[in-house]
């Protein structure tokens, strides 16, 4: 197996993120800085009803009004379309209202691909490793359509229909009238409850204050062909299966309404930038020349990608033509970032 280490020391002060004709600019669409969200805890009772009327729904802050999944430059969604996230020790509660002047639901039986009507898709990645993550699709029927994958598509990833969110709680309520075109409808709400024990794996509890998870949503709308995707976070292409795109969502211990909490990034984003960064280069190395490249000097790592992070960040990259391992090290607290040919993210 022909394998190469490079390790580099980057020894340039730290720059602007977006460095003209470097890796950084290349693949800018696609590096953003992801949303974040702070998750309060309930104070009282949630009815399960699509209508999130409750005290504790009134004092949530919405998301942002979702925008074109291809990110900055690209239309803004005909219809605006809104979430909200709270929690307690057994749920994750998400609600979102979704304005539309003919809602229309045909499917009626679940685990059928529920995108082909128009529909509200919640993406769920409780560890942050880019692997085993959770699709949960419903239209305004409430049908639902829920899956497990094991890594994204773009990294030969498959799906687990058969995983059927247990104990999920899920209800739509249309402000209108369903499947009538003849008259004006003012829109749908989804509201719904996603179990911990759900989402849990190795015994090892995903909901607790002070975690983060990566999540995302998004409405596919069947404006014309092909659909519309509007999305929280805009991943830069049309394809909401990149977990490292997703936005942050961070449990606090404090009762919503009852105070605020400032929401900090889990890790040093500029080196995770560049960490990913380098991730788009082998993809797009290995779709031109079907192998990924074995040395970082390949991939067109230029000067002012490297002055976007801490001076004496430790940059290696382990690669064969099938393979790779890139690992960035801070200088400050020693934590290494690496990312594989998998899109498996980790913190050592």
């Amino acid at each position: 197996m022909n394998k190469s280490l490079l390790t580099l020391a980057l020894l340039a002060a730290t720059a602007p993120a977006v460095a003209q004709g470097g890796l950084l600019e290349q693949h800018q669409r696609t590096l953003t800085l992801p949303h974040h969200y702070v998750c309060y805890r309930t104070t009282g009772t949630l009815n399960i009803d699509g209508i999130a009327d409750e005290a504790d729904w009134q004092q949530a802050e919405p998301t942002a009004p979702f925008a074109d999944i291809s990110g900055e430059g690209f239309a803004t969604p005909l219809y605006e379309t809104r979430a909200k996230m709270l929690w307690d020790d057994d749920y994750l509660y998400v609600s979102a209202q979704l304005e539309e002047p003919n809602i229309i639901a045909k499917l009626s039986q679940r685990d059928t691909i529920i995108y082909y009507d128009n529909d509200f898709e919640v993406f769920i990645d409780p560890d942050g490793d880019g692997q085993n993550y959770f699709e949960i699709e419903n239209n305004a029927r409430g049908v639902i359509f829920d899956l497990m994958l094991d890594r994204p598509y773009r990294c030969g990833g498959n799906f687990l229909l058969q995983w059927d969110c247990p104990g999920l709680r899920l209800a739509v309520h249309c402000d209108g009238t369903l499947n009538q075109p003849a008259d004006k409808d003012r829109g749908w709400s989804v509201e719904m409850a996603i179990p911990r024990q759900a989402l849990t794996l190795n015994f090892l509890n995903p909901l607790q204050a002070g975690n983060w998870w990566r999540i995302n949503f998004s409405r596919v709308q069947w404006l014309k062909k092909p659909e519309e995707n509007w999305v929280w976070m805009p991943t830069g292409k049309i394809d909401m299966h990149m977990p490292d795109r997703w936005g942050f969502l961070y449990f606090s211990d404090q009762p919503v309404g009852k105070g605020t909490e400032t929401f900090r990034y889990p890790y040093d984003m500029d080196a995770y930038r560049l960490l990913w960064a380098l991730y788009y280069a082998q993809l797009a190395q290995y779709g031109q020349h079907k192998a990924y490249a074995t040395r970082l000097e390949d991939l067109g790592l230029t000067d002012s990608d490297r002055a976007s992070v801490k001076k004496g960040t430790d940059l290696r990259m382990e690669a064969t033509p099938n393979t790779f391992r890139i690992a960035l090290q801070l200088p400050d607290n020693g934590k290494t970032y690496t990312v594989d040919h998998y899109g498996r993210f980790s913190v050592l």
